[in-house]
Order: structure tokens, then sequence, then C-alpha cells
């Protein structure tokens, strides 16, 4: 008999990163199932008021991925858990900018990865999605 496995909505951490209320998009902000949590739609906003913070790939980049880690460790996993990330950016040519920011959150055993170069909605720069082990 097999058991089937339990799909846990997990609220926002903070108010502004309430992609659904704040934004209308159709997401939660992660999803747990089993020994895995998928964090959906991470861009760079204020995780307090939800206020864009739109600027470079580097800046972007830095708040996308601090709003990762407040996504996943109210889920009860981290970035050291990591194990698939991707990453949209709006040129590719920003390939680079991004690489240098992400070795600074995952520096050792890196997830598999993929990054593709799209428009992303609301003039964001980059926006992240992950599968993390809880």
């Amino acid at each position: 008999m097999t058991v089937p496995l339990a799909r846990i909505v997990v609220p926002p951490p903070c108010p502004g990163l309430d992609m659904a209320a704040g934004y209308g998009w159709a997401q939660s902000s992660a999803v747990r199932a089993g020994d895995y949590v998928f964090a959906s739609g991470v861009v760079a906003i204020d995780p307090a008021s939800g206020e864009r913070l739109n600027g470079t790939v580097t800046s972007e980049a830095h708040r996308a991925f601090q709003n990762l880690k407040l996504v996943l460790e109210s889920a009860g996993s981290s970035l050291e858990r990591l194990v698939q990330v991707r990453a949209m950016i709006y040129d590719r040519i920003e390939y680079d900018a991004l690489n240098r920011v992400y070795r600074q959150y995952v520096p050792v055993g890196p997830p598999a990865r993929t990054v593709w170069s799209v428009q992303i909605i609301d003039a964001f720069k980059v926006q992240l999605d992950a599968i993390a082990l809880v």
C-alpha cells in the first residue's frame, strides 16, 4: 500500500513576498511536497512592503537570492539544501553578472541549474525558482 505525499502550501514569510496578493500572480511562494520544497517566481521586491526594486542584474540578483533564502527558511529548508535552481535573466549578456552573485549565495557544491534569457514580467531583470530538500 502506498501512502500519498502531502502537498502543503507554504505561506509567504513576509507580506511583501505574497505575489498572489500584491501582484495578482497565480502562484504560491512555495509548496512543500514530501522531502522537497518548490519555490516559485522569486524577484527583487522589498519583502516587507512588496515594492519593486528594479535595478541592475547584480542588485536584483542579490535581492532575489535574499528573498529566496527567506522563502526556503520559512518552509524548513535553506540555500545550502538547494538541489535545482532555474534562473531567468533579461539578457544573456548579463550571464557573468548573474554568476558573480550566484557564487556568493551557493559557493560550495552548487545545485543543478539552468539559466534562460527571457522577457520577465514587470521589467524585472532576474527571476529565480528553485527546488530544495527540507
